[in-house]
């Protein structure tokens, strides 16, 4: 049976588990019940660590950002030019495939902005450092944006299953980060 006062329970346990949830069944899908019944408590007992369901998924969608960014970070580092921005591509490809729950959620509008802007500036460096290394001058949020949603275009369309075994997708992925990498090049400044 369910304690109504738990021992031990931390903010963190309670983000652990709801991590776990949103990357299991996908972040419309939690509840504070759901998450209550995964920690073997009562939902009272959840108001004592989280305000609310979306409070909790904006703690949630700002610590995807924040393992996504760790990721980053480590991928780009060394590498300039075409290698590094092509590790970016396989860093974003592989936490959508690792966690997809977290991978939509990070994807979709900021829910605490000023969480999700802090845990995602790294990320934004890494991004912006390695559009530089083209020898692109103080890239727009217009490029940095086109870069990124030519890559989650085809992660969103294989995550919804649109390519359906028709299209190889690793070519389709290969092909757009191709295509960014070209961007980048015809890009630089002279």
């Amino acid at each position: 049976m369910a304690s109504s006062a738990p021992k031990g329970l931390t903010r963190e346990a309670v983000l652990v588990a709801a991590e776990a949830l949103v990357d299991r069944d996908g972040w419309r899908q939690l509840t504070m019940t759901a998450l209550a019944a995964k920690l073997g408590i009562r939902v009272p007992s959840l108001y004592t660590h989280v305000e609310n369901v979306e409070a909790t998924l904006g703690a949630v969608q700002a610590r995807a950002h924040g393992a996504l960014a760790n990721r980053f970070l480590r991928a780009a580092m060394g590498k300039t030019g075409e290698s590094a921005f092509r590790a970016l591509a396989e860093v974003l490809r592989a936490f959508a495939a690792e966690h997809g729950g977290l991978y939509e959620l990070a994807m979709h509008q900021a829910i605490d902005r000023t969480a999700v802007a802090a845990a995602a500036e790294p990320s934004g460096a890494a991004l912006v450092a390695v559009i530089e290394s083209f020898g692109v001058a103080d890239p727009s949020l217009d490029l940095q944006m086109n870069c990124l949603a030519t890559l989650h275009g085809v992660i969103a369309l294989d995550r919804a299953n649109l390519f359906d075994g028709t299209i190889d997708v690793d070519a389709a992925y290969t092909r757009a980060v191709t295509m960014v990498v070209d961007l980048l090049h015809h890009t630089a400044t002279p």
